[in-house]
């Protein structure tokens, strides 16, 4: 059987199915006693809908020039109606405009909250986005 190599360029779907499975980022305390008090309950984790995001978000010309490269790690606080509440950058690529572009390209994506006992309810879900030349 022939080895296949796959460019990291192609990751972002990949781990953006991945990052379901990922644990949430810190959370506040009440989000921390909601989710102490669901631990008995069946729940699932918010989530990307898989095939929902644009194939790589546009690289910026002037990082593509530059040769610069880099992951940057994102969360989504995604609302009971699938809608995100906040983006934040958990870890920077170490350039601002590789960043931001992984952020516009993911806000093009569909997202699927989080639930709870069957209903949904607000929740975290993280990717990763990797700039590989």
């Amino acid at each position: 059987m022939p080895h296949r190599t796959l460019r990291l360029a192609t990751l972002p779907v990949l781990l953006a199915t991945l990052a379901a499975c990922a644990a949430p980022p810190a959370a506040s305390p009440t989000a921390q006693a909601d989710a102490a008090a669901t631990s008995a309950t069946s729940a699932t984790p918010a989530a990307i809908v898989f095939g929902s995001c644009p194939q790589k978000p546009a690289w910026p010309e002037a990082a593509r020039r530059e040769k610069r490269e880099g992951t940057v790690a994102l969360a989504f606080e995604i609302d009971a109606d699938n809608t995100v509440r906040d983006a934040q950058i958990r870890r920077s690529s170490g350039h601002p405009d590789l960043d931001e572009a992984a952020r516009a390209g993911l806000a093009a994506c569909k997202f699927r909250a989080a639930t709870r006992d069957g209903r949904p309810v607000r929740g975290w879900a993280e990717v990763k986005y990797v700039w590989s030349l």
